[in-house]
């Protein structure tokens, strides 16, 4: 992997990680306002994908897929669905923190899909930033010394959600999708999820209307930040770094949630807290220097092998 290609790489997905981070920021004023889940994520995605239409007409890129891709796109926009759904259903069983944390599993079945599926071996230092940024977010989650019960419930459907991404991430990767820019795959991928968001919202009471015009901006930025461009720059990162470092750097989300959570809505930062942090800086700088890391071990291994 070429040096640039892999600064560009980590660039833009530590850049979409905060982006997805940002995600509370415009949500939870809209839930205070009384709009559920579903509408909330039906607008999400509908205006993502108006935003991604006039994006590629503005840009001339053309939206056309073949029938093998748009069997495999409308595919990404089920799984994105199940995961973002079974997410907010989680909430219902698992504080927001826990919910974070076994969500946050879905690198380690990456790397589980990758082996089992393409005989792709991680690099050791890949995996010991996996397991630092995992104990990152369960340190920000207070999964630590923790006395509340783990709903089993709660616990596997938001296990299920960090298997869907893994796979999201993988099929992105390794499917015919690749070889599309990544406006056309993700207004494919979630135009299928707004349909899908919908149907949701349609069988549980039917689309809330949007009533507040300060609602309208806050829809509208976080389908521009937290989906178009979050999305657009997860696609360009797994093309340039791979799924497994992409998944990784997902650990700067929750971090951006805990710090938006501190200096926006007065909540607590302790040194738990500052602890998960620490750990999720390192190990995002395990991956940015994870080849001089690994060329300094060999030749620390060779000095020892003729000694």
């Amino acid at each position: 992997m070429k040096n640039n290609q892999k600064a560009l790489g980590l660039t833009l997905g530590i850049v979409a990680s905060i982006c997805f981070g940002l995600i509370p920021l415009f949500t939870l004023p809209i839930m205070k306002h009384g709009m559920h889940t579903p509408s909330i994520l039906s607008y999400r995605f509908l205006l993502t994908a108006l935003f991604l239409f006039i994006l590629a007409k503005i840009r001339h890129i053309s939206l056309r897929v073949t029938r093998k891709q748009l069997r495999i796109l409308v595919l990404l926009g089920l799984i994105y669905t199940g995961s973002a759904w079974g997410l907010q259903i989680g909430y219902l069983y698992l504080t927001s923190g826990i919910a974070t944390v076994v969500h946050f599993t879905y690198p380690v079945y990456v790397i589980i899909l990758m082996l089992l599926i393409y005989k792709q071996k991680p690099h050791p230092v890949t995996v010991v930033a996996i397991v630092v940024a995992f104990l990152g977010v369960a340190s920000i989650g207070g999964l630590f010394g923790s006395s509340e019960p783990i709903s089993t419930k709660g616990f596997v459907i938001v296990a299920l959600t960090g298997i869907a991404y893994a796979s999201y991430l993988v099929i992105v990767n390794k499917s015919a999708v690749k070889e599309l820019g990544p406006i056309p795959l993700s207004f494919w991928a979630l135009l299928s999820s707004s349909i899908f968001f919908l149907l949701i919202s349609f069988s549980s009471g039917g689309l809330q209307w949007v009533t507040e015009p300060t609602d309208w901006l806050l829809l509208m930025m976080l389908a521009l930040v937290c989906t178009v461009i979050a999305n657009i720059l997860t696609v360009e990162t797994i093309k340039l770094v791979g799924s497994t470092i992409t998944s990784v750097l997902g650990a700067i989300d929750p971090l951006t949630a805990v710090l938006v959570g501190y200096f926006v809505f007065d909540e607590s930062l302790d040194t738990a807290r500052g602890v998960g942090i620490a750990l999720i800086v390192i190990s995002v700088l395990l991956i940015a220097l994870g080849g001089r890391i690994a060329y300094i071990l060999k030749v620390y291994a060779l000095r020892h092998r003729h000694h």
